[in-house]
């Protein structure tokens, strides 16, 4: 590996007890030909997931024991990383697994906000184990309700423990929090399909997939959740986009929890694609823009309690003078 090459990174999460280090080692297990590192993390003063991880050199786990990422030690979080990133030529992907009451927001963000760990780091999407048996009871919890929002794939484990009946109901659920993530039925833990060398390409692809499909919704509420899609035609000047996007995300941060979307811009001959979570933001070029496709921007807000006609005007009117339908 190429010592400017940035390391990816998938973040693990799910719920407690949900296969997490299981699905960790079919990983590890099935990816032999790459250098793998891993962050994990449990509360206590050991960390006993550490020994239940077979198939890694333990110099390449390390350990964050007595505290949660995502809170308490996540200066040391972020301190682990950079020293990781010293390694930069022995490391083909970062694993990161965190505790089942993780805030992901959290966890996620400072890959987009911290500079540092920006160049060093490029997030390839986020997975999350989601515990069909206990599903009813563990969804009422607002940080397993974040990690199904924030995630890039939705894998639904223990599915020989339920009916069919339950399954689709639990699908359906979960593709109403999150419209734009895969959703994946396994059992103990296994999806042999999983492939960490185009994992960040596939969500990429799903993402432009979803955005370019027949605009069929606007708006989506739930008890404690809205998800609402904006849409606009014309290209953008990028530089003045992310001039509002980026403050847009950090002051809104607290009632929109993520943000994801397709840009059309003058100065790439490529789509952009567009993530914030947590007030941090990411931009990366898409798909090529084929001959004669219309430039149709679309961007999806999910939070809590959001006031979408605000959104959309500003928006609106801040971009009025840059578009050229």
């Amino acid at each position: 590996m190429k010592l400017d090459k940035k390391i990816p990174v998938v973040i693990v999460t799910g719920f407690l007890g949900a296969g997490k280090t299981t699905f960790i080692n079919e990983v590890i297990r099935n990816h032999q030909h790459l250098k793998l590192a891993l962050v994990e993390n449990e509360f206590g003063q050991q960390s006993i997931d550490q020994d239940l991880i077979v198939g890694m050199r333990s110099e390449n786990i390390f350990d964050l024991s007595n505290g949660c990422i995502c809170c308490s030690i996540s200066n040391e979080f972020s301190l682990t990383l950079l020293d990781l990133a010293e390694k930069a030529g022995e490391i083909d992907y970062l694993l990161i697994e965190t505790t089942g009451v993780a805030d992901l927001s959290n966890v996620i963000k400072p890959f987009y906000a911290d500079q540092e760990l920006k160049e060093k780091y490029t997030l390839a999407g986020s997975v999350c184990l989601v515990d069909a048996q206990n599903f009813e009871q563990q969804m009422s919890d607002r940080e397993q309700q974040l990690q199904v929002i924030l995630s890039d794939l939705l894998i639904i484990n223990k599915t020989d423990l339920v009916s069919e009946t339950t399954l689709a109901e639990i699908t359906k659920r979960l593709s109403a929090w999150n419209g734009t993530a895969e959703t994946i039925a396994t059992k103990f833990g296994k999806d042999n399909d999983f492939q960490l060398d185009n994992f960040a390409e596939t969500v990429q692809g799903r993402l432009e997939q979803k955005m370019a499909e027949p605009f069929m919704f606007r708006l989506v509420e739930s008890k404690k959740y809205t998800t609402f899609t904006h849409e606009f035609s014309g290209h953008i000047k990028l530089e003045r986009f992310k001039y509002w996007f980026d403050y847009f995300a950090a002051i809104n941060q607290l009632q929109i929890y993520r943000i994801k979307g397709i840009l059309f811009t003058h100065e790439s001959p490529n789509k952009i694609v567009v993530q914030s979570v947590g007030g941090g933001t990411s931009y990366s070029e898409g798909s090529l823009i084929m001959p004669g496709e219309a430039p149709k921007n679309r961007l999806v807000f999910i939070g809590k309690e959001i006031d979408f006609e605000r959104i959309a005007y500003e928006l609106n009117k801040y971009l009025a003078k840059d578009l050229n339908p």
